[in-house]
């Protein structure tokens, strides 16, 4: 009988077991789909860069379908950081779990997003946000939550705002980023986002237009994966930690300035514009713009030296006659900068010198003064030591009448002259026309100065430029085509027992001294007005006539110009 009773038991148990077990087994699966649900919009805040968190929805809906593990989150709710923007309500999230990689470290997820969602803001305004066909895919790390390769694809959207009267819509749109690790433990982070045929009207304006293309493409590196999930762990403990308020939150990510740029070693990124066209309420054209462009590009973060580069243009610029004179529009900008041989050891430096000063502490206001200024001398002590190069790659200005181009090198630091140098060449086309563009144009009044400075050349095509060769050095601050022009500069006061400098500015100077000088260019043949005004005409003539005698060319008169000129002035 012991036997039997012993057969019957192992039978019982072996029927439970193949009962049971597959049911636990699936609860416990369903489970841990539901945690990595919870993490994946738990790191919304950290990916959004606090922009957006997650504040709660519905019960999560988690089942099976066969080998898919399903998960539908309704009418979750986020919060903006910027409280004018209120809470974003969506109707529905269906989340599929549809593979695993690297023995389930990363989790391979599909997403159907909404097909609508309100945005209502502070004052109670609501905003209707409609989806069409929008899909997402995403690769997470199953302990963080953190993505590694995400995909995003929207068919169609608009935007609607019924109590104002606004809307956008906006065609094909598309994201995909990736964190790729790399055999040597560094890691890539490219990034894409698009979105096309862009429509739109506000009616306060009343404005509407369009543009053809937005896109985004950029990239990060650095030569350790794991110094970048330290770094991200610990932007995201901030980022979450409700305990504390947004001040003291900032306060700590301060703190941790001087380590924020280990784990990378190049950032990239490029911004493009196309087609833009903004219209009035009749559907004309106010402005269109081809296409605009803004790229920037950190390198050499993980060695000695480092390099930062930047970089906007636009072409094809165009603005009605309502909106600005068609002579003043500039049809075509570039404006591209760089500054290399930046020493990584003095940035740290300056950032750690920076988050001191910015650090909480329960220090008396004294100690807090004296720490502050500590830090302060810290700075320029490790700006000093940069001894960086300033690259002006191109800056371009076109308009119908009047173009500039220029491109420049300095070296070194104004603050330790030693080795400084700067050079740049400019060329100018329609110099004559420069006025018109603005009435507020600096240093206006030495537009005729400029001009016989400047070396007449020729543009490939034949048309006419004038020439500008500008140089800077501790000796001679600053010059131009080699004639010396830092008086122009020169803010001293009037020597009381020496003639003052005669020289452009707002108001001109006037005077008998100026009388005095008009005489003596009238004497030699240069025509001048006479009326004792040192305006812009008088500082040409001074200007051709220290050309004319192998003078410092710069429409200052000075000791050198009275004594050329006969000019016996006493003291003022």
């Amino acid at each position: 009988m012991g036997s039997v009773a012993q057969l019957r038991a192992a039978v019982t148990m072996i029927m439970a077991l193949a009962l049971y077990s597959p049911a636990q087994g699936e609860e416990a699966d369903l489970d841990r789909f539901r945690a990595t649900i919870d993490a994946f919009v738990g790191q919304l805040g950290a990916s959004s860069n606090g922009v957006i968190r997650w504040a709660g929805s519905d019960p999560y809906e988690i089942r099976r379908e066969g080998d898919t593990l399903i998960g539908v989150i309704t009418n979750s709710r986020l919060l903006f950081r910027d409280k004018q923007l209120g809470h974003l309500i969506v109707d529905r999230i269906e989340i599929r779990q549809i593979g695993q990689r690297e023995d389930g470290k990363l989790i391979e997820l599909a997403l159907s997003l909404p097909k609508s969602a309100t945005l209502s803001d502070a004052d109670g305004t609501e905003t209707k946000i409609e989806l069409n066909d929008a899909k997402a895919s995403a690769l997470i790390e199953a302990d963080s939550g953190r993505g590694r390769d995400t995909t995003l694809n929207i068919a169609s959207t608009r935007v609607e705002q019924p109590k104002t009267g606004a809307w956008v819509s906006v065609g094909p749109a598309s994201m995909a980023s990736k964190l790729v690790a790399d055999a040597n433990g560094g890691w890539t982070g490219p990034v894409e986002f698009e979105v096309n045929d862009i429509q739109y009207f506000v009616p306060q304006g009343p404005l509407g237009g369009s543009i053809h293309r937005i896109a985004f493409n950029g990239t990060s590196a650095g030569p350790k994966l794991d110094e970048l999930d330290k770094l991200r762990e610990t932007v995201e403990l901030l980022q979450n930690d409700d305990s504390r308020s947004p001040e003291a939150r900032a306060a700590a990510l301060i703190e941790k300035l001087p380590t924020l740029s280990d784990p990378f070693s190049t950032i990239r990124g490029k911004l493009t514009l196309g087609g833009l066209i903004i219209r009035d309420v009749s559907g004309g054209a106010l402005l269109s713009l081809a296409e605009a462009e803004s790229t920037t590009e950190l390198a050499g973060l993980d060695t000695g030296t480092a390099s930062i580069r930047f970089s906007v243009r636009h072409d094809g610029l165009d603005m009605a006659p309502s909106v600005v004179d068609k002579i003043k529009v500039p049809y075509r900008v570039v404006v591209d900068l760089g500054i290399a041989d930046l020493s990584t050891r003095a940035i740290s430096k300056v950032l750690q010198a920076a988050a001191t000063m910015a650090a909480e502490n329960s220090a008396s206001e004294d100690q807090n003064q004296v720490r502050r200024l500590q830090a302060t001398q810290e700075i320029f002590e490790a700006v000093a030591a940069l001894n960086p190069t300033f690259q002006i790659y191109d800056i371009s200005v076109d308009t119908q009448e009047v173009g500039i181009d220029l491109t420049a090198e300095a070296k070194g630091s104004p603050l330790t002259p030693k080795g400084y140098t700067a050079a740049g060449d400019l060329t100018v086309r329609g110099f004559d026309a420069i006025p018109k563009l603005s009435p507020g144009i600096p240093f206006v009044e030495y537009l005729p100065v400029l001009k016989q400075l400047g070396v007449e050349e020729k543009a490939p095509d034949g048309t006419p430029r004038l020439g500008f060769h500008v140089a800077s050095a501790p000796s001679k601050w600053i010059t131009i085509n080699g004639n010396d022009v830092s008086e122009w500069f020169d803010g001293s006061e009037v020597h009381k027992d020496r003639p003052r400098l005669l020289k452009p500015s707002d108001p001109p100077l006037q005077g008998e001294d100026v009388k005095n000088v008009q005489r003596a260019l009238a004497r030699v043949k240069i025509a001048v007005d006479q009326g004792g005004v040192y305006n812009p005409a008088t500082a040409a003539a001074v200007a051709r006539f220290q050309k004319q005698n192998g003078m410092n060319v710069n429409g200052v008169v000075d000791a050198a110009v009275r004594r050329e000129l006969g000019v016996v002035e006493g003291a003022p």
